[in-house]
């Protein structure tokens, strides 16, 4: 009796609720489940009117029996068996298909506690695996209340649990981390970024501890920074239902150990843990070789169509084909292929960013050569604008900075991009301290302080420029003071411009306000607005301001007190801080007065809108700075996109130019009769361009030197057309594997290719003194994404796409016959189209295919520009007398 007594106490304590399990099976009882799970794909803005806008999305109906086979006080092994399984294709509903056999075979997993340990197959099967995670996942419960990190079928995940109501359990993934990333990366550039969005609820039923139901939904949207309306989203359902409990078909062991050991007896088992797997490599390369690419793309490969959209819908097919080939077949393609597609054929290949493409360029491109730069120049500029860089790339180019360069302006050209490569790489959590960075800005501040040259040190303070490391403020800061040279000194405070603003220290902004001020010494007018404007963009106290706003009372020099109060209006006007410190300071007499606000200059700077998006804004900044005579001295555009999160500069055109008076026969502004020296008595005239884009400076361009340089550069300007600069850039990159919680994969990829040309031409007509000048930027954009199901079992995929192409002449009729000079400038943009187009398949294996696809178009009108009153005046006499 005694005996039959102690039996029934340990039967009762192994069915009880014992300390760590969250469920409780009986071991002697069989439970048969229902289990649905629907994976769905469309537009995150679909309306789902018409067919075309619906989902399209498979679904899994599946039935299963749960046995256990050991338990313990810490420990559950089960026992899942699938009796039936089949997939249906949810726009054809007529369509269905039974899985493959493995899927029936019996699958083990352990529960230690409430956490799935261990999962035990009898397939090697990926899909039939990941299928059974995910139905798996949803034993993997806690019964309180709290947060805590699991691993789980989508990765490392942060999960939250509530307890709304009795039996009732509501199970959030906050955030995953997948724990596979060969292979998936993207644009650490926020602007140029991709977001992804996932929100998982499931909500559990539970009696005496036993699951009667869950209700699963996950929702994740892959999108556009920039713009939220190119994105895919994809839809994830799980329902399981219990349907039945009977007698239990097996006997349960007495010791884990004894119950694997069962298991085992004539059976491979492999055991993997709980994370899915990926299942298949997607065709990386649109099927097709990239040899016969190359071939079939030529015509669209050609320089001539660069800035067209037939020339990035080419960048991106040939990038899909470069990304997934060998070296030896790159070699081949860019060594047979036509001469004139090769540049084209460079920048794909160091867009592709795979070792094989790396070696291949390298072999190609020779840097030892002083007159071939045409290769190696077209190289570093697409380099610059790697979007995930890595390590041995870094030290590629090293390794070539570290050999004689025997043409300067390659060096150049190389100092450039190496930076931009180290600031993007640097972009990425904790690859700022690694060695090859030191190595870097060990090289480069070594070599710049051993600069004997004023060019020399340009060189490698634009190089730091691009890299923009905090740890180099304190070695560039000297270079910022130097009062002999405007250019030095312009140039280092430009190097700042990538640095965090904490790193800006009390003791670089106080070396600003006395070159604005001129404290110590005399600075030229272009280098006070320069410090000006890396005052303002740090957060300038009320006192600073006010103190900027009273030197403005000195009228001996009128542009630039004009060019400073139209400054600071112009960023107060967007700048809600200082729109607020300005006005309390206008409070004060002595501030808001005739005397500093009625400046007599027709310098200006101007900021509007280039184009107004749901997502962001795209400003223009137009700034001209005049010298005393009235002549240019500095002009520009900066084209800014804006949005919530995000401030990037995009694009910088500027144009400068020093000692245009001594061609007139006027005085230069750079000293006052006082100080006037021999050596000052004669500046040098000279004028270039500068390029930014994607705040990365590129190698400065100068037009003339002195009256001869001046001579030459008339006879010879281009009287057409002539491109001065051209390429096809990489800008959105991502890729990415989203592990869902039904077990299915999804693989998302976005590619967003920017192609343009910067050209114009230039008319002088020394003996009429006038000019007449055209600088077209054109381009075209297309971006490309995808979501597809990782599956060999059906297909399924959502691909969306926008594409746009235009161009903005920037136009100046210069007439400086007679003082002051007389000037229009006009800056216009023709209409065009921007075209949104989404395409969604589906279908079973080598079954009939289901595919819908929607296009949406926009017309954006043509504008010209505001450039600023006083040129809109001059505009109106100059054209009226044409």
């Amino acid at each position: 009796m005694f005996a039959c007594n102690l039996l029934m106490i340990l039967f009762t304590l192994w069915c009880a609720v014992l300390p760590g399990n969250s469920l409780q099976y009986d071991p002697s009882r069989t439970y048969t489940y229902s289990y649905q799970t629907d994976l769905l794909l469309n537009d995150a803005n679909s309306k789902r009117l018409t067919s075309a806008q619906k989902d399209v999305g498979v679904n899994f109906t599946i039935r299963f029996e749960l046995s256990t086979i050991y338990k313990d006080e810490s420990v559950q092994l089960f026992k899942l068996h699938i009796t039936k399984a089949e997939v249906f294709s949810l726009r054809q509903p007529n369509t269905k298909k039974g899985l493959e056999s493995s899927i029936y075979n019996p699958t083990y997993f352990q529960i230690s506690g409430d956490l799935v340990e261990k999962i035990y197959f009898t397939e090697n099967s990926i899909f039939s695996r990941n299928i059974k995670k995910g139905i798996i996942n949803l034993f993997q419960v806690q019964e309180k209340e709290g947060e805590r990190t699991e691993v789980e079928v989508g990765g490392e995940c942060l999960v939250k649990y509530s307890v709304p109501e009795p039996n009732v359990i509501e199970r959030n993934k906050l955030e995953c981390q997948n724990l596979e990333i060969a292979n998936q990366f993207s644009n650490s550039n926020k602007a140029l970024g991709i977001s992804v969005y996932s929100k998982a609820t499931s909500v559990y039923k539970l009696q005496d501890s036993v699951i009667e139901n869950v209700s699963s939904t996950q929702r994740v949207i892959t999108y556009l920074n920039i713009r939220s309306a190119l994105n895919g989203a994809a839809l994830s359902l799980q329902n399981l239902q219990l349907e039945s409990v009977s007698n239990g078909k097996e006997e349960p062991a007495f010791t884990l150990e004894e119950a694997l050991s069962k298991l085992q007896a004539g059976t491979m088992l492999s055991m993997a843990l709980l994370p899915s797997e990926e299942e298949i490599q997607h065709c990386q390369e649109d099927c097709q070789n990239p040899e016969h690419l190359a071939q079939r793309l030529e015509e669209d490969l050609k320089g001539e169509n660069v800035a067209t959209l037939k020339s990035a819908k080419a960048f991106i097919q040939m990038l899909k084909g470069f990304r997934s080939s060998s070296k030896g077949t790159l070699t081949k393609i860019m060594t047979t292929s036509d001469s004139y597609i090769v540049p084209q054929l460079i920048d794909i290949a160091t867009a592709a960013q795979t070792d094989a493409a790396k070696e291949a360029l390298l072999e190609l491109i020779n840097f030892e050569d002083a007159d071939s730069v045409d290769y190696p120049q077209r190289f570093l500029l697409a380099a610059a604008y790697s979007s995930h860089p890595s390590v041995t790339f870094l030290e590629d180019l090293l390794s070539i900075l570290k050999k004689p360069i025997p043409n300067e302006s390659l060096r150049e050209s190389l100092l450039l991009s190496l930076g931009a490569v180290v600031h993007t790489f640097c972009q990425v959590k904790n690859q700022s301290s690694h060695p090859v960075v030191n190595e870097f800005k060990s090289l480069v501040t070594s070599e710049l302080s051993a600069c004997k040259e004023e060019r020399c040190q340009l060189m490698y303070l634009n190089a730091l420029g691009n890299a923009g490391l905090s740890s180099t403020v304190e070695i560039i800061l000297p270079y910022v003071e130097s009062p002999k040279s405007s250019m030095l000194a312009a140039t280092a405070m430009s190097a700042f411009r990538r640095i965090h603003k904490k790193y800006i220290t009390s003791k670089v902004k106080a070396a600003l306000l006395r070159i604005f001020h001129q404290n110590n010494d005399a600075y030229d007018t272009s280098v006070r607005i320069a410090a000006l404007e890396l005052i303002v963009d740090n957060e300038p106290t009320k006192q600073e301001v006010r103190n900027i706003l009273l030197s403005c009372g000195d009228q001996s020099e009128p542009e630039f007190s004009t060019y400073v109060l139209k400054m600071i209006l112009d960023i107060a006007s967007v700048n809600p801080e200082l729109k607020t410190k300005l006005e309390d300071i206008l409070k004060d007499s002595r501030i808001k007065n005739y005397n500093i606000w009625s400046q007599s200059g027709k310098s200006s700077v101007i900021t509007s809108y280039l184009a107004r998006l749901k997502d962001l804004d795209a400003t223009y900044n137009l700034y001209f700075e005049n010298s005393k005579s009235g002549v240019m001295k500095r002009s520009g555009m900066v084209v800014s996109l804006l949005g919530k999160t995000i401030k990037q500069p995009f694009m910088k055109f500027g144009i400068y130019a020093d000692g245009l008076e001594s061609l007139m026969g006027q005085e230069s502004d750079t000293t006052t009769e006082s100080e006037k020296t021999d050596e000052d008595a004669s500046v040098e005239a000279v004028a270039g361009m500068s390029f930014t884009f994607m705040d990365v400076l590129l190698t400065q361009v100068e037009f003339f030197r002195g009256m001869s340089g001046l001579m030459s550069a008339a006879w010879n300007a281009p009287s057409e057309l002539t491109s001065a600069l051209q390429a096809n850039v990489l800008l959105q990159d991502h890729s990415q594997r989203i592990h869902l919680s039904n077990g299915l994969v999804l693989d998302t990829e976005v590619k967003g290719v920017l192609s343009f040309d910067l050209s114009g031409f230039v008319s002088i007509s020394l003996w009429n003194r006038n000019c007449d000048a055209l600088i077209r930027n054109s381009g075209a954009m297309y971006i490309e994404g995808s979501m597809k199901a990782d599956s060999s079992v059906f297909n399924l995929d959502l691909m969306f796409s926008g594409e746009g192409q235009t161009n903005i002449d920037y136009t100046s009729k210069a007439d400086f016959y007679e003082m002051p000079l007389k000037l229009c400038m006009q800056m216009l943009r023709p209409e065009f189209e921007f075209v949104h187009k989404t395409q969604k398949t589906s279908s079973l294996s080598k079954g009939r295919k289901y595919k819908s696809s929607i296009n949406r178009k926009s017309v954006i009108l043509a504008e010209s520009y505001l450039l600023n009153k006083a040129n809109s005046d001059e505009c109106r006499v100059m054209l009226s007398q044409d």
